[in-house]
């Protein structure tokens, strides 16, 4: 892997207290956590997690 992820997780909780919880309680007991980095969304604008790759695989020229 290149950059700075090992490994990216996704979790859905009810509150940041909750992501708290679930990362002093668990992920930091994980052995070979070194360092743990979260961010979440305040809202959600759009979601959608196709690329728009064209179809003949050539990349698209601004």
């Amino acid at each position: 892997m290149a950059g700075d992820p090992d490994y990216l997780i996704r979790v859905l909780v009810p509150t940041i207290q909750s992501l708290e919880r679930f990362m002093m309680d668990f992920l930091t007991k994980v052995p070979g956590v070194a360092n743990i980095r979260s961010s979440f969304a305040l809202k959600q604008v759009r979601y959608k997690t196709a690329l728009p790759l064209p179809a003949n695989g050539l990349t698209l020229a601004n």
